[in-house]
C-alpha cells in the first residue's frame, strides 16, 4: 500500500523541507521515493507502513542521536565488524538453546552481522511459530550457502510451510513472489525493520566491538593524559546514554518486526 507524499506530509506534521533533508541524511532511503502518474501529473509515492514507522521513529530519537548516528543505525549496509560468542551470548534476542545449533551448522568462530541478524530472526520464528530445534536449524541450513553473499539487509524473509516442514526465501522488497499453491505462506519479515531494532538496542555492544576490533581503546584513569575535564565529560556521556536507552525503549515498542499479511 502506498501513500502520497501530500497525504504524509499532514500525517506526519512534518514539512517538505524536512522530509528532503531526511532524505539526503540517509535517513529515508531514495528508492522509497516514488514518481507515479496521477491526475495532477507526476506525484511522489512512498511504501505506506514503511514510510510511518520510519518517521515516527526518527521523531522519536532525533532530540538524543545526531542525524549521523540514526542514519548509521538505520542502515541497510552491513557492518564488516566480526562477532564472536561471547558477543552472541549478549544478545538476549538468540535463543540460548539454539545457540549451539546455530554455531554447529555455520562452523566457524566469527560470525558477520547478517549471521548474527539470521540468529536473532529464527529464534523469533522458534517462538512465534512454536518449531522445534530441528525445524529451526533445517531453516539455517537451507539459508547458509547465502548468507556469505548478504551486504545489506535491505530484503525481504518470506516463511512458508507444507505440513510441518518449513521453507524460506529472501527477496528484494518490491519482488513478487508467486509460490505454488500447495505452501502456505506464515511470516514475510522485513530484514531491515529487525536490523533497526538490534543496532539501536545493542548500539554500546556492537560500538564497542567495532572500536576494540578495530584496535581503538578508550583512555582510563591510569593515563596521564586523563583529566578531570574529561572524567566530567564521560559523566555527561553516561547521562546522554540514559536518555538514549529511554528512546530505544520506546522504538522498541512501536516498530513492527514483521510484514503484514
Amino acid at each position: 500500500m502506498l501513500i502520497s507524499k501530500k497525504e504524509l506530509l499532514a500525517q506526519t506534521g512534518i514539512s517538505y523541507g524536512q522530509l528532503y533533508r531526511w532524505k539526503r541524511e540517509r535517513l529515508i532511503p531514495e528508492e522509497w521515493f516514488m514518481k507515479q502518474s496521477s491526475y495532477t501529473g507526476q506525484e511522489t509515492f512512498f511504501p505506506k507502513e514503511q514510510i510511518l514507522n520510519r518517521i515516527k521513529m526518527i521523531q522519536e530519537l532525533k532530540d538524543n542521536y545526531s542525524l549521523e548516528e540514526l542514519a548509521k543505525m538505520l542502515s541497510p549496509e552491513s557492518t564488516e565488524v566480526g562477532f564472536d560468542l561471547e558477543d552472541l551470548k549478549e544478545i538476549e534476542e538468540i535463543n540460548s538453546d539454539m545457540l549451539p545449533i546455530f554455531q554447529t551448522i555455520l562452523d566457524k568462530k566469527t560470525y558477520s552481522y547478517i549471521d548474527v541478524l539470521m540468529f536473532v530472526i529464527l529464534s523469533k520464528l522458534k517462538e512465534e511459530l512454536n518449531l522445534n530445534e530441528k525445524q529451526t536449524g533445517t531453516l539455517l541450513e537451507g539459508l547458509k550457502m547465502h548468507l556469505e553473499g548478504m551486504k545489506t539487509t535491505d530484503y525481504i524473509l518470506i516463511i512458508f510451510n507444507q505440513e510441518t516442514n518449513y521453507f524460506a526465501v529472501i527477496s528484494q522488497e518490491q519482488s513478487s513472489i508467486y509460490l505454488d499453491t500447495r505452501f502456505e505462506i506464515v511470516k514475510k519479515i522485513r530484514m531491515n525493520e529487525v536490523s533497526n531494532q538490534i543496532k539501536f538496542k545493542y548500539s554500546k555492544v556492537f560500538n564497542s566491538d567495532m572500536e576494540n576490533k578495530n584496535g581503538d581503546s578508550s583512555k582510563g584513569a591510569s593515563d596521564p593524559s586523563y583529566s578531570d575535564r574529561q572524567a566530567s565529560s564521560e559523566g555527561e556521556n553516561n547521562r546522554s546514554n540514559s536518555k538514549k536507552k529511554e528512546n530505544e525503549d520506546i522504538f522498541l515498542k512501536f516498530n513492527n518486526w514483521e510484514v503484514r499479511l
